[in-house]
């Protein structure tokens, strides 16, 4: 009964890892295979980072919803995170993909830019429109960048 008990509360440390954690306003948890960080704001918009490390197609990804919309495939959403404002390239999913050279660099400085900054919105060609919070983010978002779907192909070739 002892090491019942034993087993029982060692499986239960593991839960929270398995179910992911919410800091502040940021969330992580995993669902098939990928890792995904994400925000919600106060009328539903999503902002979610998706991350597959061995997945080299859609598998490093940014997901954006603006009231329910995602962007339209093909055009650009300018991503402003304090002072800075990137336009980022959107495919044919409606995601903004890192699997360009290009979208890699981006990844990784949207990734770490994330962390540190203290304002966030999404802006669509259509002039909607979206503010985040970054409370928690730099807790919930890892230090070392998920490899981008670039990286992955470059390490396969």
């Amino acid at each position: 009964m002892k090491h019942l008990f034993a087993v029982a509360v060692l499986l239960c440390s593991f839960c929270g890892t398995a179910l992911g954690e919410t800091i502040g306003k940021w969330n992580s948890g995993q669902a098939d295979g990928f890792t995904r960080y994400w925000t919600t704001n106060n009328v539903g918009s999503n902002f979610v980072i998706w991350c597959h490390p061995k997945r080299s197609v859609n598998g490093t990804m940014l997901h954006v919803e603006i009231q329910g919309k995602l962007p339209p495939a093909g055009s650009r959403i300018k991503l402003i995170l304090d002072a800075d404002i990137l336009e980022l390239p959107v495919n044919e999913h409606g995601l903004v993909g890192s699997g360009c050279a290009t979208c890699s660099d981006s990844f990784g400085y949207v990734w770490h830019k994330l962390r540190s900054a203290n304002t966030m919105a999404v802006k669509y060609h259509d002039n909607s429109y979206a503010g985040f919070s970054l409370k928690g983010a730099a807790n919930v978002i890892p230090g070392a960048v998920c490899p981008t779907d670039w990286q992955k192909q470059k390490a396969r070739s």
